[in-house]
């Protein structure tokens, strides 16, 4: 029996990721989830690999830090992440934080910088 996806919310940040190669990558977070959240990004990964992940959920604020991820899909510039560990003060932020961006009409949900 399959286990019920949280819902995504539709967002936009910018997040910055290194996969078990040891590769680092940035690219554009564009749906996130206390479960998962998909990614925009030039840096190639595959399917299956483990990533750590710190999205820059709004200008100025800490980053929220995802221990361990693993991609459970991933096309040319974009791959699926489910969270595996979120260490309790992550994910205290990140719950408040989904909170804080459902309360919010959408007009009003922060775009990544266009600078960098």
């Amino acid at each position: 029996m399959a286990v019920p996806r949280s819902p995504r919310i539709p967002f936009r940040c910018a997040v910055e990721f290194t996969h078990e190669e040891g590769v680092t990558g940035s690219g554009t977070l564009f749906n996130l989830s206390l479960g998962g959240c998909a990614v925009q990004s030039d840096t190639p990964v595959s399917d299956n690999m483990l990533v750590t992940l710190r999205l820059a959920s709004s200008e100025g604020s800490i980053p929220i830090s995802i221990e361990m991820g693993r991609v459970r899909w991933a096309t040319t510039q974009e791959f699926g992440v489910e969270f595996l560990i979120v260490l309790g003060p992550e994910r205290e932020k990140l719950d408040g934080f989904l909170r804080t961006v459902i309360a919010k009409p959408a007009s009003t949900t922060p775009m990544p910088s266009q600078a960098a």
